[in-house]
C-alpha cells in the first residue's frame, strides 16, 4: 500500500550531515565550508563530540570552536565524555560510562544552555547494556546510511566518489520499497564524515557536490534544499532516524 495517495506530492530526499570525533583544528574550516560552498550555503550538520579529550573539548581551544560550532546553528551531540578520549562505550564498566555520559551531557549544556538528546558511540560499537544506559540518560543513538570512511585518510578522491556511489544505491533501494521515514514531507538521509580528517575538511564542498551528482545519476529526488539547514527541523529528523 503506497504510503500517500497518488494525488500526494512526490517524496524528495535531503541528507543530514554529521561528524565525529572533534572539536579538532581542522573544525573551523569545516565550519567555513558549510556556511559558504557551491552547493548551497548555510548547510547545518550535527557534531558529535570529544567534551573532555585534552587534545579537543577540554582544551580551550577546543572549547572556542564548540561555542562558535553551537552559535552558528548547528547541533552538539555526544560522542565521548571522558578523559581518555576516543574508547568503546562497551569497553567501561557501568559506572563509568554513567560518569561519561553524565559529563559529556553537562559540557555540551555548559556550551548551548540545553541538554543534548544525541548520542554517537565511538567505533559505532553499542549492546543492548549499552542502549539501556543511553535511554536512562535520555539520549538517543543515531548511527548513519552513508559513510566516508575518513576516519583515516583514505586517498584518492575517486574511491570517495565510489564509495559514496556504492552506498547511494542501497540507499535508492529502501526509498523505492518505502522503507525510509518522512519527515515534514522529505526523507532524511544520515551522512557522516570526521572533522579530524585535514582531506575532508579542505575538500569538503567537493564531498558535498559528489553526494548530490551521484544521487541525480541514481535518480534520487532531491529536496530543492538537498542539505538540512534549520537547526528544529534537523534535529527532528535525526531523532526520527535515532535507534529505538
Amino acid at each position: 500500500m503506497p504510503r500517500f495517495p497518488d494525488s500526494a506530492p512526490p517524496l524528495k530526499v535531503r541528507f543530514l550531515i554529521t561528524f565525529d570525533d572533534g572539536p579538532h583544528a581542522n573544525t573551523a574550516a569545516i565550519l567555513s565550508r558549510l556556511t559558504k560552498n557551491s552547493v548551497q550555503p548555510d548547510i547545518k550538520a550535527i557534531f558529535f563530540v570529544q567534551t573532555r579529550n585534552s587534545d579537543g573539548g577540554a582544551s580551550r581551544e577546543g572549547r572556542a570552536l564548540l561555542h562558535r560550532t553551537h552559535l552558528e546553528g548547528h547541533v552538539l551531540g555526544l560522542h565521548t565524555g571522558t578523559a581518555h578520549g576516543h574508547v568503546r562505550h562497551t569497553g567501561m564498566s557501568p559506572s563509568e560510562l554513567d560518569q561519561a555520559l553524565r559529563n559529556g551531557k553537562e559540557d555540551i549544556s555548559a556550551v548551548t544552555g540545553r541538554q543534548t538528546l544525541l548520542v554517537r558511540p565511538p567505533y559505532w560499537q553499542f549492546n543492548y547494556d549499552t542502549l539501556t544506559r543511553y535511554g536512562r540518560h535520555g539520549l538517543h543513538m543515531m548511527l548513519s546510511d552513508i559513510k566516508a570512511y575518513d576516519g583515516v585518510n583514505w586517498g584518492m578522491h575517486v574511491f570517495k566518489r565510489w564509495n559514496f556511489r556504492s552506498q547511494l544505491t542501497g540507499i535508492r533501494g529502501r526509498f523505492l520499497e518505502d522503507r525510509l521515514p518522512v519527515v515534514q514531507g522529505t526523507i532524511p538521509i544520515v551522512v557522516t564524515f570526521h572533522d579530524t580528517n585535514a582531506h575532508t575538511a579542505h575538500h569538503l564542498a567537493e564531498y558535498l557536490t559528489v553526494i548530490v551528482d551521484e544521487a541525480d545519476r541514481l535518480c534520487l529526488p532531491l529536496d530543492g534544499k538537498p542539505f538540512y539547514d534549520e537547526r528544529t527541523v534537523m534535529m527532528e529528523a535525526a531523532l526520527r532516524r535515532a535507534v529505538h
